[in-house]
């Protein structure tokens, strides 16, 4: 692989996993009380992905469309990953609540909002495969 592609590769990876992760990390401290979870979850953040990526698909960073939403999808994960840690450290046990019972509906919450942000980047990757397809057609055309 190219140096400079491999130094694009990186960068495009650490862009998503770092973004994303700020923004989940940003919506706990900050926007939580603002927003609700579900149209954050739901709405907000998969369109946050779509955008970077974009943005990081027309800028000077020229790799494969597939690489975009794999790194997309890493950085996802990671964010999953530390939004779930934050609020397992912020759970309240104080009520009356049998011991685990909070950390379950923790667990339960974000299987359920994790499952259906799969589905909804599914869905966003292949319309943007779709338009990706249609912009090469139409370029290529010219």
């Amino acid at each position: 692989m190219h140096t400079n592609k491999r130094s694009s590769v990186i960068l495009i990876a650490l862009t998503n996993i770092i973004i994303l992760c700020l923004t989940q990390y940003l919506y706990v401290f900050m926007m939580s009380e603002k927003i609700e979870l579900d149209n954050f979850q739901l709405l907000y953040f998969p369109l946050i992905i779509v955008s970077i990526n974009l943005f990081l698909w027309f800028s000077k960073f020229r790799i494969e469309f597939f690489l975009h939403w794999i790194f997309a999808y890493i950085g996802y994960f990671c964010s999953i990953f530390i939004f779930y840690f934050i609020n397992y450290i912020n759970v309240d046990t104080s009520e009356d609540f049998p011991p685990g019972e909070a950390y379950f509906d923790l667990f339960l919450t974000f299987a359920v909002f994790s499952a259906l942000q799969v589905i909804i980047l599914l869905c966003l990757n292949g319309i943007t495969y779709i338009l990706y397809k249609g912009y090469s057609y139409l370029i290529k055309r010219r």
